[in-house]
């Protein structure tokens, strides 16, 4: 009988252990949130641009829903231009640049199918790298794209300015 009231008392010591490391890990999760930071009301993780690693990169086009025809790196991914981007003058540098990643060329970029190949150009940046502009506008991916068709930085307003996808015509889509 000794024997049961010990073990017991040591599976209710156990569950209230459980429970208080339960009621901690609630308690310091906001509502909304889970603790693996996925859930409603949390950021998508955080993904980077792919790096160009050397040759020519393609612009492309692709059909996303809601905006039609979107300019796209050569991974699928959206581009996007930024409204505070004044010709050479760029808007969007250093921590602005980290969720606003610049689509970086080696060599001169090309065109895909139904992109104009007399609106492609580069740019040279602050740190010497060479940015892929069209219709003079600069190119950056937003890293809450996660896979090509994603356009979750369109009309985004951020780092002072508004982001718009392009259309092929090298006009802001929207806005």
């Amino acid at each position: 009988m000794a024997h049961f009231a010990r073990d017991r008392a040591v599976v209710l010591r156990s569950i209230w252990v459980v429970a208080g490391a339960l009621a901690f890990v609630t308690a310091c999760t906001p509502a909304g949130d889970v603790p693996d930071g996925r859930g409603p009301g949390t950021p998508s993780p955080t993904a980077t641009a792919p790096p160009v690693t050397g040759g020519a990169i393609v612009v492309e086009t692709r059909e996303v829903p809601g905006l039609g025809a979107v300019l796209t790196g050569p991974d699928g991914r959206t581009v996007y231009l930024f409204d505070q981007d004044r010709g050479s003058e760029l808007a969007c540098l250093e921590a602005c640049a980290g969720d606003w990643p610049p689509l970086i060329t080696t060599a001169p970029p090309t065109a895909g199918e139904a992109v104009n190949p007399a609106l492609l150009a580069t740019i040279r940046r602050p740190d010497g790298s060479m940015q892929v502009v069209y219709n003079g506008h600069p190119l950056y991916y937003y890293i809450g794209d996660e896979l090509a068709g994603h356009a979750n930085g369109q009309t985004v307003f951020s780092n002072g300015g508004t982001w718009f996808a392009i259309s092929p015509a090298g006009d802001k889509i929207g806005g």
